[in-house]
């Protein structure tokens, strides 16, 4: 015997409800872990590495873009030559830069954007702890960070990030997603904080004294205000 009109929709009523409550239940985790975001990517700070040395003079400039809000127009070839000529890379072999080359051109050049800020290359044993490190201070400063991928061999910028909660508010957080910009790939790509491209670093042309300190370690070229 079929259903009676009004108990029909009584029981369509009922599954509606039972839908929208599993509904619900299944995205509070997804808000839960995104409560926090923040992003300082925008489309026309994206620059292209001009040839294969220039990865830290292509993330330098996209670095200094963001900074100022609009396109610098800097020259890639202007800022490696800084960073080579300010680094611990030996002169006979080097083809990019290092680090230390790295931290100082962002310094310099971001002297041009409106926003001086002294870049500092960090050294972490695990990539969550400079990951965090990274967060945190794009939380506070609203500034991109370096990262130094491919074991020390490419350069790439954090812009962003999500997280349960303010990292400038609170020291109890997750990292849950991170924004990246590749001068040689894309411009810009959120990525699991588990699967992020920061990897240890594993070059050793520089003076002994800078192997020891980056060597095996995660390399983060971060704004310290």
């Amino acid at each position: 015997m079929p259903a009676s009109p009004r108990r029909s929709y009584r029981i369509r009523l009922i599954a509606a409800v039972l839908a929208i409550g599993l509904l619900a239940i299944g995205a509070a985790p997804t808000r839960a872990a995104t409560a926090y975001g923040r992003d300082v990517y925008f489309s026309a700070g994206y620059e292209r590495q001009i040839d294969n040395r220039t990865c830290i003079a292509g993330s330098t400039g996209m670095m200094m873009n963001f900074l100022a809000r609009r396109d610098m127009n800097l020259s890639q070839t202007w800022m490696l030559h800084y960073a080579q000529q300010r680094d611990a890379l030996s002169d006979a072999t080097q083809r990019g830069s290092d680090p230390l080359g790295w931290s100082r051109a962002a310094t310099y050049f971001s002297g041009w954007t409106g926003r001086p800020t002294t870049y500092k290359w960090e050294a972490y044993a695990s990539a969550t702890s400079a990951l965090r490190r990274a967060a945190k201070q794009i939380a506070i400063t609203g500034k991109p960070v370096g990262l130094l991928v491919s074991h020390g061999a490419h350069a790439m910028v954090m812009t962003g990030f999500t997280a349960t909660a303010n990292p400038a508010s609170t020291s109890t957080w997750t990292l849950s997603t991170i924004w990246v910009s590749d001068p040689y790939g894309y411009p810009h790509r959120s990525v699991p904080a588990t699967k992020s491209p920061l990897n240890s670093y594993l070059q050793t042309d520089a003076t002994s004294y800078y192997d020891q300190q980056w060597y095996g370690r995660y390399i983060v070229i971060v704004p310290q205000g």
